[in-house]
């Protein structure tokens, strides 16, 4: 999901670069099952049993303190994407197959930043680790002036979260619809289902929309920056979550703006 919205495709993003990654995963629970993995370069991983595995027993995050730290500035998603896109993340991470786990502040699209930050109490292990940092994010293209110091006490500061903003324009927005696609995820017993079984998925790379169908629902997103048409019978369906305005439901299609993620109930087809 970070790949597809961020467009990101450094290191080991590259092999997630294309909707079909998205695609497989929700289905396969793993993209890497065998395949080659040109960050390692070899393959990588092997089949899920479905027999054997739930698709509750796999947790997964749009973002964690791993990633957000390991990046050269500790910058969350929500420092680079818009408040649509934010919640497109949340649509599938709540409703998706998995257990869904989210990092802190992230609900409400926190602006706060998570840098790698230490405490070492030996001067001469800080000066490494600052300085090992350095190098490493060097290689990454990173000037040293854009890493920050990790022994400097306010990185330690700057990480810490302005819970103000939760109350606040489209801080608020976003953690609203947390609240309801948990709500959702709750009422609904389909989006709960344990069985590999039940995950369908269909998606179009070139046009960049995704369907995830789980029972009679359907969470449909366009991560694409134009209009899309999408082959679901909108006339039959009910509306549970949009993100956007704008979107129309129409015989057998449903047109999303760009950036738009839609919940339907498809119970009346």
């Amino acid at each position: 999901m970070h790949v597809n919205l961020t467009g990101e495709t450094e290191g080991y993003y590259l092999d997630f670069d294309s909707v079909g990654a998205l695609a497989k995963v929700l289905e396969k629970g793993f993209f890497h099952n065998g395949t080659y993995s040109s960050f390692r370069e070899r393959h990588h991983g092997r089949e899920i049993d479905p027999s054997r595995v739930s698709p509750l027993q796999l947790v997964v995050a749009t973002q964690n303190h791993d990633q957000i730290g390991n990046r050269a500035a500790g910058d969350r998603i929500s420092a680079s994407l818009n408040p649509a896109q934010l919640a497109q993340a949340a649509v599938l991470n709540i409703l998706g197959p998995f257990t869904p786990m989210l990092f802190m502040g992230e609900e409400y699209g926190a602006s706060t930043p998570w840098p790698f930050f230490t405490s070492h109490p030996e001067p001469e292990l800080g000066r490494a680790t600052a300085e090992g940092r350095l190098k490493e994010f060097e290689r990454m293209g990173w000037r040293p002036e854009d890493v920050p110091n990790p022994q400097d006490p306010a990185t330690f500061a700057s990480a810490k979260l302005q819970w103000a903003e939760a109350e606040q324009g489209h801080h608020a927005e976003l953690l609203a619809t947390y609240r309801e696609l948990i709500r959702l995820r709750r009422s609904r017993p389909e989006l709960r289902d344990p069985d590999f079984g039940s995950i369908s998925v269909e998606f179009d790379e070139d046009s960049r929309w995704i369907v995830l169908h789980r029972g009679s629902t359907a969470v449909v997103l366009n991560l694409a920056d134009t209009m899309a048409t999408v082959p679901v019978r909108g006339a039959d369906a009910e509306v549970l979550l949009s993100t956007v305005d704008g979107v129309g439901l129409l015989a057998d299609t449903v047109q999303l703006p760009p950036h738009a993620a839609l919940v339907l109930s498809l119970a009346a087809a």
